[in-house]
C-alpha cells in the first residue's frame, strides 16, 4: 500500500458555489476573471458572475419548475457565460450535465439519453444535433434554449427566458453527506475502451481538490482556456479553481495552434493547459518561432501520456517544465507533480488524502495481491476525490470500484522506492508480442524523438503469419518536413533504438492527422478500422 508523502488536509464541508464565492476568497468584486479572447471587452466580473448564476438558478426554478436532482444539459462550443450555466443548477440542488458538442447527433443522443434532461442549452452550432436528440426523447424544443444573443427559429437565448427578472436564488446548504453522494455535475467517458458512461462528480470531490493542491495559477497571472467545456478539466481548472483563485481567463471559442499562439502573444499569457499533441505541435512547428511566446511561464498537460522527449523540447524552446496533470474524469488530480518529477520521467507523488496499490493482473482471478515496489501493475486508487461512480448505471459501478473502496483506473504503473509513480501504459492498450507485454507508450516515445515527427500512435495488429501480436505505428510528420522522410526510413529510426522484441513488425503508415474524441485523446480503435482488418502480415 502506498500513502500520500504529504499530511492530509482538513477542509470545510462547503458547496461548489460557497468555495467559489463565499469561502476563504479574498478576491475583488470587480475582477475581470473570464474574457472573451475574441473581445477582450466583453468580460465577467466576480461580482458580475456570481449574481448571474444566482439569477440563473432563480429562473430554473421559476421557469421550469426545477427541484433537486433535475438535470440541465449543456452542449455548446466554448462560450463566455458557459460558467453560469454549468454552476446555476447546482445552488439549487439539480445536475448539470456535460455533452461534447463536436460528436454528431447519433453520439449527443446516446448521452442525452443517459442523462435525460429537463432543460438544453445549446448553440447556433449545434442546434440542429440537439433537436435531433431533444425531439427523439421528447423534449420539445421550448425546453431548448441558447447561449448568445440571438433567437434562431423560435429557439430564445437563456438570458432572455431565464435571467430576466432581478430575483437571486437562495443557495441550498447541503449536509455533509449530501455533499459526498449527490450528483452536482456528469462528466461522459471518452468512450474509447468501451460505451460511454455518465461518471458523477459531486461538489465535495470539486470542493477536496481545491484544497489538496497549491493555487492552480497565483493570482495576477492569465491563463488561455481553449480545451472543451465538456471535459472535467475545465470544470476543475478554468471553470472553478481560477475562479477562486481570482485567476483572468482568456476562453477560445476554437481552436488552431496559431490562434493560441496569437492569443498566448497578445495578451502575455502566463499559462496554458494542453493535450500532448499540442505541447508536440508549439515544441517542433517552426512557425512558433514568428511569435513571441515569452510570457508563458508554466504550462501543463492533460488528456494522455507526455512522452519525455517532447519534455525537453519544450523546455529547450520555451525554458520551462512542462508538467503532466495525470487523471481520469472517475479520479481527478491524483498526483503531485514537479519539475524534479517530470526530469525522472514521474507523474509524481501521490496528492494528500490519497492512498494506492498496484495489483498485479496475473493474480487477479485467484487473488488481488499487492506487487512490489518497482513491479508493473494496475493502479488502484482511493481517496475523497474519486467519483461516487456512474450515474444510472450500478454494474458499471461495481466494476470501477471494489468492496474496499479503490477505483481500478485501467492504467498500468510502477513505482520507485521514493514514492514517485511512472505511468506505462493503458491497460487494454497493451501489444502482447509472443510472451513479452509491450507498452505502445516505450515504442512512441523514440518515434517523437525524430524531429521530423510531431505525433504518432501505435497499435497492436494479430500478425497470422507468426500467430501474436505486433506493433504498428501511425506517424503524423510535420507538414514542413513531409517531403524528406519515407515510412521505410522512419521504421529503421525506431527498430534501431529499440529492442528486438519492440520492433515495428507491423510497419509504419504515414497519415495527414491521429482521429481523436472530443477532449483530444487518440481513438486507437479508429486506426485499427481504417486498416479494415485486425490481421496484418508481420515483415
Amino acid at each position: 500500500m502506498y500513502y500520500s508523502l504529504e499530511p492530509n488536509r482538513e477542509y470545510p464541508h462547503q458547496s461548489v458555489f460557497e468555495a467559489l464565492f463565499e469561502g476563504e476568497t479574498t478576491v475583488p468584486g470587480d475582477k475581470k476573471l473570464l474574457i472573451d479572447s475574441d473581445n477582450p471587452e466583453n468580460y465577467l466580473t466576480r461580482d458580475a458572475l456570481k449574481r448571474d448564476i444566482l439569477l440563473f438558478a432563480q429562473g430554473l426554478k421559476d421557469k421550469f419548475d426545477f427541484r433537486s436532482g433535475d438535470i440541465l444539459a449543456i452542449c455548446a462550443p466554448n462560450h463566455l457565460d458557459c460558467p453560469i450555466a454549468l454552476h446555476g443548477p447546482t445552488v439549487i440542488g439539480a445536475i448539470t450535465a456535460c455533452i461534447q458538442s463536436e460528436e454528431g447527433s447519433k453520439n449527443i443522443l446516446k448521452d442525452m439519453s443517459i442523462a435525460k434532461p429537463k432543460l438544453v442549452i445549446a448553440h447556433k452550432e449545434t442546434l440542429q444535433d440537439i433537436k435531433f436528440a431533444a425531439n427523439s426523447l421528447g423534449l420539445e424544443d421550448t425546453r431548448i434554449l441558447l447561449f448568445g444573443n440571438e433567437a434562431i427559429n423560435g429557439i430564445k437565448p437563456f438570458r432572455d427566458v431565464l435571467m430576466n427578472h432581478s430575483t437571486l436564488a437562495t443557495p441550498i446548504r447541503f449536509t455533509p453527506s449530501e455533499l459526498k453522494t449527490l450528483p452536482a455535475y456528469l462528466y461522459y467517458t471518452s468512450g474509447t475502451t468501451g460505451p460511454k458512461k455518465a461518471v458523477v462528480i459531486t461538489n465535495a470531490i470539486v470542493n477536496a481538490i481545491f484544497y489538496t493542491r497549491a493555487p492552480w495559477i497565483t493570482p495576477g497571472v492569465r491563463f488561455l482556456s481553449y480545451g472543451s467545456n465538456a471535459h472535467c478539466s475545465s470544470l476543475i481548472i478554468s471553470l472553478s479553481g481560477c475562479i477562486r483563485d481570482g485567476t483572468e481567463v482568456y476562453i477560445m471559442k476554437s481552436f488552431t495552434l496559431k490562434r493560441m499562439c496569437e492569443a498566448v502573444q497578445r495578451y502575455k499569457i502566463h499559462s496554458l493547459v494542453i493535450h500532448p499533441w499540442v505541447a508536440s505541435a508549439l515544441a517542433k512547428e517552426l512557425f512558433v518561432e514568428n511569435y513571441d511566446l515569452s510570457s508563458l511561464h508554466a504550462s501543463f498537460s492533460v488528456g494522455s501520456a507526455l512522452d519525455p522527449m517532447t519534455v525537453v523540447q519544450f523546455k529547450k524552446r520555451f525554458g520551462i517544465t512542462l508538467c503532466t496533470l495525470y487523471g481520469m474524469t472517475e479520479c481527478i488530480s491524483s498526483f503531485v507533480g514537479s519539475s524534479v518529477a517530470m526530469e525522472r520521467g514521474s507523474l509524481g507523488t501521490l496528492s494528500p488524502g490519497f492512498e494506492a496499490k498496484i495489483i498485479d493482473e496475473d493474480n487477479k482471478e485467484f487473488a488481488l495481491l499487492e506487487v512490489t515496489e518497482g513491479s508493473v501493475g494496475e493502479l488502484c486508487i482511493k481517496s475523497h476525490s474519486i467519483t461516487p461512480g456512474y450515474y444510472n448505471n450500478h454494474e458499471a459501478t461495481a466494476a470501477l470500484i471494489d468492496k474496499d473502496g479503490f477505483l481500478h483506473s485501467g492504467d498500468i504503473f510502477r513505482v520507485d522506492p521514493q514514492g514517485y509513480f511512472y505511468y506505462v501504459g493503458r491497460q487494454k492498450d497493451m501489444i502482447k508480442y509472443y510472451s513479452y507485454q509491450i507498452s505502445p507508450s516505450d515504442i512512441e516515445d523514440i518515434l517523437i524523438s525524430h524531429p521530423y515527427i510531431s505525433e504518432c500512435c501505435v497499435v497492436g495488429f494479430y500478425s497470422s503469419k507468426i500467430s501474436t501480436e505486433v506493433p504498428k505505428a501511425f506517424v503524423v510528420v510535420a507538414p514542413s518536413q513531409r517531403d524528406f522522410i519515407t515510412a521505410n526510413e522512419l521504421r529503421a529510426y525506431a527498430d534501431d533504438r529499440l529492442p528486438d522484441q519492440m520492433h515495428l513488425r507491423g510497419g509504419v503508415i504515414l497519415i495527414d492527422s491521429l482521429p481523436r474524441s472530443a477532449v483530444g485523446k487518440v481513438l486507437r480503435n479508429s486506426l485499427r478500422h481504417q486498416m479494415g482488418q485486425r490481421t496484418v502480415n508481420a515483415n
